[in-house]
């Protein structure tokens, strides 16, 4: 597993999270200069919002390709049934022909609905990336690590202690770790470990690095500060645990639960509405997302920085919005 502080080096990747990087830089100082807000939640709506408006061209295309071609299912199925016994290659080369030329037709890109899709995910991807490495991208967010860093550099046993610190559970006598291949001679390493600190792993830090935890104190509140958006700290997990489903931290996944469950309705009600009725394969499909996507997205969130869940959550309602007002005022005028 890379060091979060490595920025991304893979090819398209990388380019694309680099750019992220710097917009999301300076979202946070802006709020932070203007407003004196030093708030992940903040950037990350903000960052979210931004993208998905950016997105928007290619998310209308990918819905009016779609419909375009449930609007031509009829016609299409008609030229399957007519070759449905023919595999000679004459009458496939006719097959083809005929498709080619309905297509035209109807202006439809049969791949139209896909390559939308095919472009926005190295872009998911590298948001991905950045949200998973924000220290690396945020200078500031970095420069706070950083002075914790400094504040305890040069004592006893520091080393050692870091090391201890690094475990996923600190009950536990074998856990997995916070960081793999952690190197307490690495400043990176350290702004790793820290970043993905838990408010149990604060409480140890302090008591562990007491004798400068006057010199800490303001610094471990900057890092609170920063992270907590409406008491759930976006940097740990919602849910580590069934005692926390009855913590604030559980709306993240029960939110996205309840929002993806209507983007999902709202695909696929638009799908079923637009269909021909005998397409039993389609239907099976479209209840299977309805049932799976919000299942999928749960164990996502569950298991992610609740910061990501943030993410997937504003993201999933502006879709949302996004969807019935393609469906109201771009899809529909097909019809008309």
């Amino acid at each position: 597993m890379f060091s979060l502080l490595t920025k991304s080096t893979t090819p398209l990747l990388g380019s694309i999270s680099s750019v992220f990087g710097v917009i999301m830089n300076a979202i946070y100082n802006f709020f932070n200069s203007a407003f004196g807000i030093e708030s992940l939640g903040t950037t990350i709506i903000i960052f979210t919002l931004l993208v998905r408006v950016l997105m928007l061209p290619l998310a209308i295309k990918q819905q009016k390709s779609t419909q375009e071609m449930q609007f031509i299912q009829p016609q299409l199925k008609k030229i399957q049934a007519k070759y449905k016994e023919k595999k000679d290659a004459e009458n496939q080369k006719k097959y083809q022909a005929e498709m080619a030329a309905l297509y035209k037709e109807h202006n439809v890109n049969p791949f139209g609905g896909c390559l939308p899709l095919v472009i926005q995910l190295p872009i998911i991807f590298s948001l991905f990336a950045v949200l998973r490495n924000i220290p690396a991208y945020i200078d500031k967010v970095k420069n706070i690590y950083l002075g914790i860093y400094n504040t305890i550099t040069g004592l006893t046993g520091v080393n050692d202690a870091l090391l201890a610190l690094n475990k996923t559970d600190l009950a536990a006598e074998k856990t997995a770790a916070l960081v793999p291949k952690f190197d307490p001679a690495s400043t990176d390493s350290i702004v790793d470990l820290l970043a993905k600190f838990s408010p149990s792993h604060w409480d140890s830090f302090t008591n562990t690095f007491a004798s400068v935890s006057t010199n800490l104190e303001p610094l471990i509140e900057k890092v609170h500060a920063m992270n907590y958006f409406f008491t759930i700290d976006l940097a740990t997990r919602p849910i580590s645990g069934l005692s926390d489903i009855f913590t604030v931290g559980a709306l993240i996944p029960l939110l996205c639960l309840i929002a993806q469950i209507f983007v999902t309705r709202t695909m696929t009600a638009k799908a079923k509405a637009s269909s021909t009725g005998d397409n039993a394969a389609a239907d099976q499909t479209q209840k299977t997302m309805t049932y799976m996507m919000p299942l999928i997205t749960v164990f996502f969130v569950s298991t992610m920085p609740a910061g990501l869940g943030l993410y997937w959550l504003t993201s999933n309602v502006f879709q949302l919005v996004q969807q019935i007002v393609i469906n109201k005022y771009v899809v529909n005028k097909k019809k008309e």
